[in-house]
């Protein structure tokens, strides 16, 4: 969770700092969203059944993992651009 954090801060500096930041703005929301479905998905394990029972908040923190993976360009869009940084 900090390297999420830590990838969202360096991207934000870049953009600060007038520096190209398509790259890492990718890498962090790769990551970011892989790590909050990591972690929502050991959560509702953890919850078992109860865990899609919308009294629980492990629910919606699943559903909110799941909608990162997919907003604002998916995961697989960010790696292609992640690629594409790579391969100049």
């Amino acid at each position: 969770i900090n390297a999420s954090r830590l990838l969202c801060l360096r991207a934000a500096w870049e953009k600060d700092n007038n520096i190209d930041y398509t790259m890492s703005a990718a890498q962090a929301k790769v990551f970011a969203s892989e790590t909050a479905m990591w972690a929502a998905t050991e959560a509702v394990q953890i919850h078992g059944g109860y865990g899609f029972v919308k009294e629980y908040h492990v629910e919606r923190m699943m559903r909110d993992a799941k909608i990162t993976q997919i907003y604002e360009g998916t995961s697989e869009v960010q790696r292609i651009v992640i690629s594409r940084g790579i391969l100049k």
